[in-house]
Parts: structure tokens; C-alpha cells; sequence
């Protein structure tokens, strides 16, 4: 590694920060469909002008936004990824990193005491904090296209009965379902998290084949028998114990040759690699009670213990950086 290397990544909270204020002070959308000066962008967003020039500038700098003359407009990325009302709009998950700031402030003392730097409770101290969070998880999904990709990945045409564990948004079941006519999917999610779902439900008008199940996967019983069992990004929120125990229960709720379907940043055996799941570790030591990221024989012997086989990986295409783990009953 380079100097130059190591002090961009010393210092890289700095973009991630410009980043954040300009989505937080809603600085894309004012530009969204028209070309401004700095005066103009301040005025629109009642900030300080000289403030608001040196912002402008470090977005030019950072290629999210384009400078002719005086004239500030969007880049190409920025008119797709940081407009709210971009249908790919990345905004939600940006918003979520930035109320996480506080507590990366606190990985030094997370590391000393093995604890982390907020309570470990999924987002459900206030409503307005799970809104947060789920509308984070809707925004990446859509902006990278994971719902896209996981259609493809594999066969759903024999899937008619779907469980979808902490589902949020429902933007998976969402599309799968708008996808595959014959698909009807059931979501098991925290009670606070589904008041969110149900408006996401009702939006697409899938009400009539899309049930919601309220409740916690770690104690309360699951009802049903399904073809698939789907969990998205729940594993690295778990310890290697719990993750056991889950596959034990989930594995009742199978019907014989179903097939649970874990989509997750999947580590190779030294744990160090890829790095975006060696590093995204961190972030579940400062938000949940004992997660982290797996390696794909941590999570095979889960789902061997658990009566299931066939364990097989499929690594997902860019610029989605995980991967899907699939054993079957």
C-alpha cells in the first residue's frame, strides 16, 4: 500500500460526510432539473452562500455535480442515485449511515468491551427510527438492483409458497411476486417493522398475496410450511448460536425439498476476504449484541445440522457484493 493509499483511507469520512450533508440538506433535488449558481442553490436552500460555494465545489470535485462558468448541475450519477424521487435513489441508505455517525465515534470503546455502541434492538426504540432504517433497506435494494438479480439467480417457477424472515420493505417478496403470478409470500417480521411493511404492501397492491406475520424469529414460533424460506442480511445481525438455532426451527416450517435461501456478505475460510464482509463486521459489533459476518462452511454446517444438504454458494454479480447460500430439505 501506497502513502496516498493509506491517507485517503484515513481520511475517507470526509466524502462520506459532504455526501451526507448534501443529501441531508436536500442540495441534489434542488439542482434535479435545472442548472444553478451558488447564490441560487443558497437561496432555494436558505444556507449560507460562501458556505454553500465551498460545498458545491467538493461535489464538483467528487464528479456529483458538473461546473460551466458559475452553473452547478447533476451528474449523471447523482440524477440517478441522490434525487429523492429517482426511482434507483440511494438517498434512504445515505441517511441511514449518516445517524449511524455517533456510533462509529465509539468503535474504539466497542472494541475494548466487546459491547456495542447502541442498544441492540433491530431499530425499534421509536417509530421514527424504524422507519429509518426500513426505508434504508428499501432504498439500497432498489438503487443496486438486488430484487433484479436474485429473480435471475435462480428458478422460482416452483415456489408458490414463500417466507420471507425480517423482510422490512417487502421489496424482495414484492417483485418476486409481480414476477411470478403463482408465488404467494408470507412476511415475519418484528411488529414495529411491519406497520412500515403494510404501506409498502398496500402501494403495490399486493395485499391479496403477501401475509404478515408479527413476531420475533429468535423466540416465537413460526406458522406454516413453504417451499422457500428467504432471509436477507439476517445472519451477520446474529451469533453463531442463535444463527443455529434458527436454521433448526426454519427447517421445521419446510415442506420436503424446500430449500432456505440466505443472502449475506459470505466470508472465504479466513474471514478476511472479500473485504466489503470483513469490514461490514464492524458495523454489526457496533449495533447488534454478537453479530459479524460468515465464512460459506460456517453457514454450511448450520444448515448440515439443521437436516438440510446440497449446500451450495452463488456469488452475486456487481455491484452487489454479496452472495446467495441455498440447501435443500
Amino acid at each position: 500500500m501506497e502513502f496516498s493509499d493509506l491517507a485517503r483511507l484515513a481520511s475517507g469520512h470526509v466524502e462520506a460526510r459532504i455526501i451526507q450533508a448534501a443529501v441531508e440538506l436536500s442540495l441534489f433535488d434542488c439542482l434535479a432539473d435545472q442548472s444553478l449558481d451558488a447564490a441560487q442553490v443558497a437561496a432555494a436552500m436558505g444556507t449560507d452562500l460562501r458556505a454553500t460555494e465551498l460545498l458545491l465545489n467538493s461535489l464538483t470535485a467528487l464528479s456529483l455535480l458538473e461546473k460551466k462558468g458559475e452553473q452547478f448541475s447533476l451528474s449523471t450519477a447523482a440524477k440517478t442515485y441522490l434525487v429523492a424521487h429517482s426511482p434507483k435513489s440511494l438517498c434512504g441508505m445515505i441517511r441511514f449511515d449518516a445517524s449511524l455517525w455517533n456510533c462509529w465515534e465509539g468503535l474504539a470503546d466497542a472494541v475494548r468491551s466487546g459491547k456495542p455502541a447502541r442498544p441492540a434492538d433491530m431499530y425499534q426504540e421509536t417509530p421514527a427510527e424504524t422507519e429509518t432504517f426500513i426505508q434504508a433497506m428499501d432504498s439500497l435494494v432498489k438503487a443496486r438492483g438486488d430484487a433484479e438479480v436474485l429473480a435471475n439467480a435462480m428458478d422460482w417457477e416452483n415456489v408458490t409458497d414463500l417466507l420471507d424472515i425480517g423482510s422490512g420493505p417487502a421489496t424482495y417478496p414484492i417483485h418476486l411476486c409481480r414476477r411470478y403470478p403463482k408465488l404467494r409470500a408470507t412476511i415475519f417480521d418484528l411488529p414495529g417493522t411491519l406497520k412500515i411493511t403494510e404501506r409498502y404492501v398496500r402501494e403495490a397492491q399486493l395485499e391479496s398475496r403477501i401475509k404478515l406475520l408479527s413476531g420475533d424469529y429468535r423466540n416465537d414460533p413460526i406458522p406454516g410450511r413453504y417451499d422457500a424460506i428467504f432471509l436477507s442480511n439476517i445472519i451477520h445481525g446474529e451469533g453463531d448460536d442463535e444463527n443455529q438455532k434458527l436454521m433448526l426451527k426454519l427447517a421445521a416450517n419446510l415442506k420436503s425439498d424446500g430449500r432456505i435461501i440466505i443472502k449475506d456478505h459470505i466470508l472465504d475460510k479466513t474471514r478476511a476476504n472479500p473485504a466489503v464482509g470483513a469490514i461490514f463486521s464492524l458495523p454489526m459489533l457496533l449495533t447488534t449484541a454478537s453479530g459479524r459476518c460468515y465464512s460459506f462452511n460456517e453457514v454450511k454446517s448450520w444448515l448440515e445440522n439443521a437436516g438440510l444438504s446440497r449446500v451450495r454458494q452463488i456469488d452475486l454479480p456487481p455491484p452487489l457484493t454479496s452472495s446467495l447460500i441455498i440447501g435443500v430439505k
